[in-house]
């Protein structure tokens, strides 16, 4: 194997055990690596060619800004350096056995050490509550397993872990978190695993190790129930002496379920889980308190209640960044960049209404139905995924998630469905072998169309490791041959067991249906039981799960190597649908194969819910950036427009939230709809000549346009000619938009106005009978139609460039690469960098009307209108005045109370006359 200099260099560094890449450029360290390279080869290592090899390491695993706010630093903590310490066996654990990349593990230990510094160690100061916000299945595990053992490293003793409402996920959640802090079972601390301690069993208090010299931790991993946690609050305080010397970190896993007050926040009656959750956390009888709310959904953490004694993050709320190789909703439903705007959105597949309505009958009538169409496409292409994995020696479980209502009995139709097919299927093959292999591989090509390695790496511009390509169709037809040709009884069957009770895993399908029905251990093989690891050294062949279910695959449970998602569910609550995307995660060696099927609502509704999200992490940037406490400005949440109807969270549980005034504060909105009639593209084509005609001298940037000190009154008077699409929700607004303009005059005198286009002509003279401002003009920008367009609309779905919002600015191009990578919270900061927070900004767009869709592309079609179209994209600085009336509610904000603190949680407005809702 041919050794490289980065080779030898990267060994030297994990020999060393060195913590950073910046200390290896030492002049030491580059004289050891140089004699190891030179004993090795006849040529010699510069100090420059090692140093470029350093950087370049430090550069691909530098970590993000870690984002937590609050009420300031509350400890000494420091970062464990110890090779003993808890928090460097467990960094080991995750480099060594769980291959997780550098930046990765950089990432964990920042965001664990910085949440740290925000706990208390003292009695005094009362409990400290705090939120961390992380994303879906994007390793929140492994920053609790991160915070706990850093926490045991500074003096911490008694770590309590609330895990969900599920006892075999709490049993998992519990093996794997106190496997993570014993490490090897060695080190500083010494770790007691407590199962449901109580008074009456278990371990008893006065045993406890607490003093500061004691190298004793204990970990008590509790589900969450009313029983279970006033038992160990009775347990926890029967000795006061003990309890004295508790410093106590209580993390609240899932911390928007079940934790929620949903009685009225007015009353003095609370649900029975919040209430005894609050009687540990605000007892000031231990040495210290620290609780700790965790979820990637926190929209009822914040939203239903404040005040000193609630469950509010009133010290911090601390932001998770997700590892560089976390495949979520930006890079599945894009964010609007018409130049990879889809993210990987063609691997969505859509479920016709015609069959999703079947389906939703028969299970509302109980009655048996055949499998439609597109739940057998996600079937074959599960089956396949799974032979092209197997072919490429792939040894982990893979599996296919059947999620279509959270009722039991569907749950069992669904199975006799999917039993049915694939019996069916088998039979086929053994009837006409050609014809099924011949069906399965235009399956094969058309998956491998959808999403390509190119495709992968264009959106996954960070990702570390090689991603490994689409193996041959032979490779993969041998594997379907061996699969269909297994006996009939082991082809597809439950989970079988041993007479002693061991599960036994085949070659074929292990048919799983997870609910609450199945809690009795002679029925546990129907649930959804994957092999541990050896187990899963004695079977064959990677082995294959189809699991049906419900309610029990919304939350906290991890679908291994889930390559095929058929998906139905309804509900219009954005916190119950970001969790029931199981498809979210972390895909290593098998990037390419994950596919989804969904009805158009649900994909709408998901296009939405990545808006919302990261919305939401951006605002609590800017709360981090402007130093603001959670109890100085409640985090707002953006508001559905009605067109998908999505509710932030269940009425109950943001009782005490409210809409706030948006005041188009910060609105930037592309128009992506138009009117399909000849008319309408010409009146807009004259009236942007018009409009821009009489502006006067422009700059030119590349194939920009540029127009500074516009007056609002010219702007007001073009917009309000503008003829767009009623559906557009904005646009609809626009009459408001003027109106506030108006209003807000003196805040925004003037406009930057932008005529956007395309290529390296730049602005150029036009030729005769071309659309032109004045005789100049630049080419007209290229944007395809989707297959939502109609015969009346026109949908482009993503207008903007975001590289496009840069244009009015000099020196751009030494923006950080953060910015130039079109990350839409950067561009706003560097806008305010750069003196220009408080200039509106207008950019018209001439799209092609000859615009040629991407031929690999499913969902596009070319625009093929009579004349070129004209968009908008109209950006709205921040700003500080705020008009309670006539303005558009688009978020909603918790009221802040009892905390004797300047208060910033935005204008309320009456919810009767607020506009949109």
């Amino acid at each position: 194997m041919l050794i490289t200099k980065l080779d030898v260099i990267q060994n030297y560094y994990v020999k060393q055990k060195k913590t950073s890449w910046k200390d290896m450029l030492s002049e030491s360290d580059y004289q050891a690596a140089k004699i190891i390279w030179e004993s090795l080869n006849d040529s010699s290592l510069t100090y420059e060619e090692y140093t470029d090899l350093v950087n370049d390491q430090i550069e691909r695993t530098s970590v993000s800004k870690v984002t937590v706010f609050g009420d300031g630093i509350n400890n000494t903590a420091v970062k464990p350096t110890g090779d003993y310490s808890s928090w460097r066996r467990y960094r080991n654990k995750l480099v060594n056995q769980d291959h997780w990349s550098d930046k990765s593990v950089e990432n964990i230990e920042e965001s664990a050490f910085n949440t740290l510094k925000y706990l208390t160690m003292d009695a005094e100061t009362g409990p400290h509550k705090g939120l961390v916000v992380g994303n879906i299945q994007s390793g929140k595990t492994a920053n609790i397993s991160a915070l706990i053992a850093m926490a045991a490293d500074n003096g911490f003793n008694m770590f309590i872990v609330l895990s969900g409402m599920i006892e075999n996920l709490r049993q998992q959640n519990a093996k794997r978190i106190f496997n993570d802090l014993q490490a090897d079972g060695q080190g500083d601390n010494h770790w007691n695993n407590l199962e449901n301690p109580s008074i009456r069993r278990g371990f008893a208090t006065d045993e406890l190790k607490l003093k500061p010299d004691s190298k004793e931790k204990y970990l008590i991993v509790s589900l969450k129930n009313v029983s279970r946690i006033e038992s160990l609050y009775n347990w926890l305080k029967r000795d006061h002496n003990k309890q004295k010397q508790m410093k106590v970190l209580f993390i609240d896993d899932e911390a928007d379920q079940a934790s929620i007050n949903t009685r009225d926040v007015n009353s003095d009656e609370r649900t029975s889980i919040n209430k005894w959750i609050l009687n540990i956390v605000e007892d000031d009888n231990f040495g210290a308190m620290n609780y700790v709310a965790y979820t990637a959904t926190p929209f009822a953490n914040v939203l239903n209640e404040s005040g000193k004694h609630t469950l509010y993050p009133e010290n911090f709320i601390s932001l998770l960044e997700p590892g560089e190789n976390y495949i979520g909703p930006t890079q599945i439903f894009g964010l609007g960049d018409p130049d990879y705007q889809r993210g990987m959105q063609d691997i969505v597949n859509e479920i016709p209404q015609k069959e999703s309505k079947e389906i939703q009958e028969a299970q509302r009538d109980g009655a048996a139905f055949k499998a439609p169409e597109s739940m057998r496409k996600a079937i074959d292409w599960f089956l396949i995924a799974m032979a092209a994995m197997r072919s490429q020696d792939y040894k982990k479980p893979i599996s296919m998630m059947i999620h279509t209502d959270f009722h039991k009995q569907a749950h069992s139709l669904v199975e006799k469905s999917v039993q049915r097919y694939l019996k069916e299927l088998q039979q086929k093959y053994q009837e006409d072998p050609k014809h099924v292999l011949k069906k399965f591989r235009e399956e094969y090509k058309l998956g491998r169309d959808e999403l390509s390695k190119e495709t992968f790496e264009k959106v996954m511009t960070d990702y570390s490791g090689a991603v490994k390509d689409y193996p041959k169709w032979d490779a993969v037809k041998d594997e379907l041959i061996s699969l269909l040709s297994i006996p009939n009884g082991e082809f597809v069957h439950h989970i079988k067991m041993t007479d002693e009770g061991e599960n036994v895993y085949g070659s074929g399908i292990h048919l799983c249906i997870d609910n609450s029905s199945f809690n009795d251990l002679s029925d546990e093989h129907i649930r959804l039981i994957y092999p541990d690891g050896n187990q899963l050294k004695k079977c064959k062949k990677a082995p294959a799960f189809i699991v049906i279910g419900g309610n029990t695959l919304s939350r906290g449970l991890t679908i291994e190597g889930l390559v095929s998602t058929f998906f139905l569910r309804r509900t219009n609550q954005a916190d119950t649908l970001m969790q029931m995307a199981r498809w979210f995660g972390y895909r290593q060696g098998y990037e390419l194969m994950p596919r989804i099927w969904m009805d158009q609502e649900a994909e709408e509704r998901y296009e939405f819910l990545t808006e919302m999200n990261e919305d939401m992490r951006e605002k609590l940037k800017e709360y981090a950036d402007t130093d603001l406490t959670p109890t100085q400005s409640a985090p707002r949440i953006l508001q559905s427009p009605s067109y998908v109807n999505v509710r932030i969270t269940a009425n109950n549980k943001m009782q005490e939230s409210r809409p706030t005034v948006f005041n188009f504060e910060g609105l930037n909105h592309q128009i992506i709809l138009y009117k399909n009639k000849e008319k309408s593209m010409e009146t807009n084509l004259e009236n942007t000549k018009t409009f821009l005609e009489e502006l006067g001298e422009y700059e030119a940037n590349g194939a920009h346009m540029i127009w500074r000190g516009v007056k609002n009154q010219k702007v007001k008077e073009y917009l309000g000619s503008y003829q767009g699409v009623e559906l557009d929700k904005q646009l609809a607004s626009m009459p408001h938009i003027i109106e506030w303009l108006s209003e807000n005059g003196e805040n925004f005198p003037n406009w930057n106005v932008i005529l956007a286009g395309r290529g390296k002509k730049g602005v150029r003279k036009a030729s005769k009978d071309e659309w032109n401002v004045n005789g100049k003009t630049v080419d007209a920008v290229r944007r395809s139609k989707t297959d939502k367009s109609t015969d009346d609309i026109i949908d482009i779905h993503a207008l903007r460039s975001p590289s496009d919002l840069l244009a009015d600015i000099p020196d751009a191009n030494d923006a950080p690469e953060s910015v130039k990578k079109s990350n839409m919270g950067a561009i706003t900061r560097y806008r305010r960098q750069k003196g220009m927070s408080n200039i509106p900004q207008l950019l018209i767009y001439r799209i092609d009307k000859n615009s040629k869709a991407d031929k690999k592309s499913k969902e596009r079609r070319d625009l093929n209108t009579p004349y070129d179209l004209i968009g908008l994209n109209i950006w709205l600085p921040e700003s500080e005045r705020r008009v309670a009336n006539k303005s558009v509610v688009k978020y909603r904000a918790v009221t802040i109370k009892d905390y004797d603190q300047p208060l910033n949680s935005g204008t309320e407005v009456d919810e009767e006359t607020s506009g949109e809702e």
